[in-house]
């Protein structure tokens, strides 16, 4: 089962809309699932993250935030799988 990710952002975010994009190319590739979670919506979210989106997040944890890079992901998805 691919890793699932979440991706914290909010409406209107350029950086979050790029952040979508690359989080589509990684799962139409089959490295992950992902969803989509609009911190403006969840205080608790709002309060830890401010204006700092998008954030991805693997398994709760934080693994990119800002602009989010293609091949880091896909590596770091990769290594967690043990695959080259």
């Amino acid at each position: 089962m691919a890793p699932h990710l979440q991706l914290l952002g909010r409406r209107q975010c350029c950086l979050c809309d790029e952040a979508k994009l690359v989080l589509e190319q990684l799962a139409k590739k089959g490295l992950c699932t992902w969803e989509s979670v609009d911190v403006d919506r969840d205080k608790a979210l709002l309060v830890r993250y401010g204006m700092d989106v998008p954030v991805v997040l693997l398994d709760g944890r934080p693994v990119a935030k800002h602009r989010i890079d293609a091949q880091a992901i896909a590596y770091l998805l990769q290594a967690r799988d043990g695959q080259p």
